[in-house]
């Protein structure tokens, strides 16, 4: 059961705590301020369809000029149930490698366990489907995505085949848990790296158990301490070899896994501070698939709304006990603050409909999808300046923008139904707007 949670995103003992912080983590990386009607309405573009089957892209010809020279193309979603937005996806990132080029896939997934998966899966050695088992279920259960899985795979036999990656640091696959430890093992010793047998032994089993119980770890601030100078140890004997790049940007996305793991023990009283270090890692993560592993090719980047977000800067955050002082950087801002205007981020919002939760069933010994009334948008925010289009689907191009409409801003949700204020096109280059959330599905 515990190994399901934990694909699942959902933490044992702290399902109901941690969605909650989550919620405001993520949506403190929004943005809006004062209300104005008539701009929305006269800047959006219809987009015609959201099925990924649907091959004429006539619709999404805008995109090409709103990304223009951009090679990182950031996709997000509301929520993690939003069946409509991964339909949407799907149909983008199929646009994006049919006639703009764009070949390489990330998700917010574990980055030892879907990057060794696929490398083993393109070496004979596993199967496509156990690529997909190292995501998080929301996504390799998805009938909503399972059109673009098959068209991944299906590529692998073109002359253009798409590659399928992950970047988030949290090390909770069913690979890493089985493979990772061997695998430093077996580096180690190939590099004659000079460690103690108790210090290995400490260093082996303490990330295991990292893996393991994730938040609910028990360590002390001096354990902790001995754990980063091994680590760092380890890599100084190694930084002069020549070692395989993967391994040593896994090192690093270490590092970044168990700093999140353990600030999240240490001080619970911080919401989400601790995220810091998982969104500063993702854009590590990312920037080593952009720049070092797929160098010269372009990448899409698919994740939750708050971590594709260029900036966090809030004043006004509508959620009981948020803490303005804490500042977030969502991996959006640090691949931003990098990259420039060779990125483009598109946020999604909906007015309305249904989303979908996962709970575990100990008869079924398995998650099942159940559907949830996300509550309808109200009159005075972003979705709703939306609605009056009359469009069941849109995409508002916020980039290269200027003049007095890019200083207006409404308040908006971008996580779940939580509201937030600050200035939109410092958040997001285009929104993608869906009228009406349909229920991620399990496939059958």
């Amino acid at each position: 059961m515990y190994r399901y949670l934990m694909m699942s995103g959902i933490y044992p003992g702290r399902m109901r705590s941690i969605l909650t912080v989550i919620s405001a983590g993520l949506v403190c990386t929004s943005c809006l301020v004062e209300r104005e009607t008539g701009w929305v309405q006269q800047n959006a573009v219809e987009i015609s369809s959201v099925d990924p089957e649907n091959t004429d892209y006539t619709d999404l010809e805008l995109l090409r000029s709103a990304i223009g020279e951009a090679h990182l193309v950031l996709l997000g979603e509301q929520e993690h149930g939003d069946g409509s937005a991964y339909l949407a996806k799907s149909r983008i990132v199929k646009f994006l490698h049919k006639e703009m080029g764009f070949n390489i896939l990330a998700f917010e997934a574990d980055f030892f366990g879907v990057n060794k998966a696929w490398y083993d899966y393109k070496a004979g050695k596993k199967s496509f489907n156990t690529v997909l088992e190292q995501m998080y279920i929301f996504w390799q259960q998805s009938e909503m995505c399972r059109d673009l899985f098959e068209y991944i795979e299906r590529s692998q036999e073109t002359h253009d085949p798409m590659v399928l990656a992950g970047f988030d640091a949290q090390l909770l696959s069913t690979i890493s848990k089985t493979e990772l430890v061997p695998s430093l093992d077996s580096m180690l010793q190939r590099h004659d790296v000079p460690i103690g047998d108790h210090d290995l032994h400490f260093f082996r089993t303490t990330l295991k158990e990292a893996m393991d119980r994730f938040h609910d770890q028990e360590i002390t601030p001096e354990e902790q301490l001995r754990f980063f100078n091994i680590l760092r140890s380890i890599r100084d004997e190694l930084k002069d070899k020549k070692i395989d790049p993967f391994r040593a940007q896994e090192l690093d996305n270490i590092e970044g896994f168990m700093k999140h793991t353990w600030y999240w023990w240490i001080d619970r009283e911080n919401d989400m501070v601790d995220n810091n270090y998982r969104d500063f890692q993702m854009a590590k993560n990312s920037l080593w698939l952009l720049n070092k592993k797929y160098r010269g090719n372009k990448v899409i980047l698919w994740a939750a709304n708050g971590h594709i977000a260029k900036t966090d800067t809030l004043y006004d955050v509508e959620r009981e006990g948020w803490k303005p002082e804490i500042r977030q950087y969502p991996m959006g801002e640090v691949l931003y603050d990098s990259l420039g205007d060779k990125m483009y981020s598109i946020g999604f919002v909906t007015y309305n409909g249904r989303g979908t939760t996962l709970r575990y069933s100990p008869e079924a010994k398995d998650f099942l999808f159940l559907p949830y009334p996300f509550e309808r948008a109200d009159s005075s925010c972003l979705e709703y300046e939306f609605r009056k289009t009359g469009y069941s689907y849109a995409f508002l191009d916020l980039k290269g923008r200027s003049g007095h409409w890019s200083d207006i801003s409404l308040r908006m949700r971008i996580w779940r139904p939580e509201y937030v204020k600050g200035r939109l096109p410092d958040i997001y280059d285009g929104i993608f707007y869906i009228e009406e959330m349909q229920p991620n599905k399990k496939i059958k």
